[in-house]
């Protein structure tokens, strides 16, 4: 099976499930594991490029069918078969957005799968589309039928655009928007208690990986591209870093988690914050508690796995140091919780508004009503949050959207209820995607007076 071919298999399986890039990709490459790197690149492109570029791509194909339509017209959205709408998106993303690939082999090669998926009927159609296409793009005509609206040139839903446009103005959401679409680093965090920031950075670069500083954190964080699989990188199995976006390392750095803290981190998984709250919480003479939370036995195995990799102690059940696992549902108070703990990390479940340029299909499943239902039950946990903190002690609320209403009207609805009447915001920042330089992210940090 070609490229094309498991590509196709891929987005057909996303579409047909409604299921996230990220889950089936993410499952095909692992069985595509020993393929050559540069067809698991051509893949990884074709697909998530076919995803993030839908609407756009739809738009096209709606527009010029009833120009090109024969042996049956396909003229209208609704009677183009969706194994073939698949296979134009592939098309046309390749001719317009993939500069590798020759005009001719994105053209016959698309005809070529529409004949073997068994539409042979309709391979005229797509042929004379694709050309059509192609004489556009090499025109250098075909963007100018993509900026009629913003919903179509950034292949982002029109209700998404226009609630982004309210709250952040129309440029400010046009670089939010744009962002989606540039190259984004892997942002990585350094194990600290077992190398430095400079043998890291040296040891990348001598496998040719291209590596530059961090931007928001420098003194923990690298930014790396030009590799092929994060699990094959020098010191990935021996727990010298893990992949972690700078936003969220400044977040839990802005607690100023000291050495023996009792951190209780309500919805941990994979255990990025809980493996860095230990690392601030432990030095030669005291070695803090994580207490890391989930709602399920796989999330904790996550943790799990990453602590065990950090070579950080961890397990279920009585350890005096560490990062101990327990499942816990967040929007129910653990009476066993009350005021355990010196720092509570809170990063609630959220719509994901702040890293749509690494999940190019969270837009698509946004909605405002799914928002208002997160807004919700992110209130509920961080009120629960502040039964468990100590008198003195911090809470960290977080999200990666940049929804105010999932993140500062949050936080005021609980300042404004009885169970925030003793606390006091000590930082708050959103960090936007296009203009910050990073994902987009939230953070507050409260402190119990």
């Amino acid at each position: 099976m070609d490229t094309r071919d498991i590509s196709f298999n891929i987005l057909k399986r996303i579409e047909e499930e409604d299921a996230y890039v990220s889950d089936v990709l993410g499952q095909a490459l692992t069985q595509l594991q020993f393929k050559e790197k540069r067809d698991r690149a051509f893949i990884t492109r074709l697909v998530e490029g076919v995803t993030e570029r839908r609407l756009s791509l739809d738009f096209l194909i709606d527009k010029f069918s009833s120009k090109t339509a024969n042996r049956g017209g396909q003229k209208k959205r609704s009677r183009i078969r969706p194994d073939v709408r698949i296979l134009l998106r592939m098309g046309i993303y390749q001719i317009r957005y993939m500069e590798s690939v020759p005009n001719r082999a994105a053209i016959s090669e698309t005809v070529r799968l529409v004949k073997e998926k068994g539409y042979e009927g309709l391979s005229g159609y797509v042929n004379a589309l694709l050309r059509r296409i192609e004489q556009l793009y090499d025109e250098k005509k075909l963007d100018s039928y993509l900026v009629s609206d913003n919903s179509v040139r950034y292949s982002t839903p029109k209700w998404l655009v226009d609630f982004l446009t309210e709250c952040y103005g129309k440029e400010m959401t046009k670089q939010i928007l744009e962002d989606q679409f540039a190259e984004h680093p892997t942002v990585v965090r350094v194990n600290l208690a077992r190398t430095s920031l400079e043998e890291l950075k040296k040891s990348f670069e001598d496998k040719g990986i291209t590596v530059l500083d961090g931007s928001i954190c420098s003194d923990r964080c690298l930014r790396i591209s030009g590799y092929d699989q994060i699990k094959r990188l020098p010191g990935y199995r021996d727990g010298l870093f893990t992949v972690q976006d700078e936003t969220s390392v400044s977040a839990i750095e802005k607690l100023q988690i000291k050495p023996g803290d009792t951190v209780l981190d309500l919805c941990a998984s994979p255990g990025g914050k809980s493996t860095l709250a230990y690392e601030m919480s432990s030095d030669d003479e005291e070695t803090g508690l994580i207490i890391s939370c989930d709602i399920s036995d796989r999330k904790l195995e996550l943790i799990e796995e990453n602590a065990e990799r950090l070579q950080i102690p961890n397990g279920r059940g009585e350890i005096p140091a560490g990062i101990k696992t327990t499942i816990n549902d967040a929007t129910i108070l653990n009476k066993d919780f009350i005021e355990v703990a010196d720092v509570v990390i809170a990063d609630v479940p959220c719509s994901g508004l702040g890293i749509i340029g690494r999940k190019n299909d969270i837009k698509y499943h946004a909605s405002l009503e799914a928002m208002s239902f997160l807004a919700k039950q992110g209130l509920t946990i961080l009120k629960n949050a502040s039964r468990y903190v100590k008198k003195e002690g911090r809470i960290c609320f977080s999200t990666c959207t940049i929804n105010p209403g999932e993140n500062q009207e949050v936080v005021q609805a609980f300042l404004d209820s009885e169970e925030g009447a003793g606390f006091k915001i000590l930082e708050e920042r959103t960090f936007l995607q296009g203009v910050d330089g990073s994902d987009g992210f939230y953070y507050c940090i409260l402190k119990r007076i």
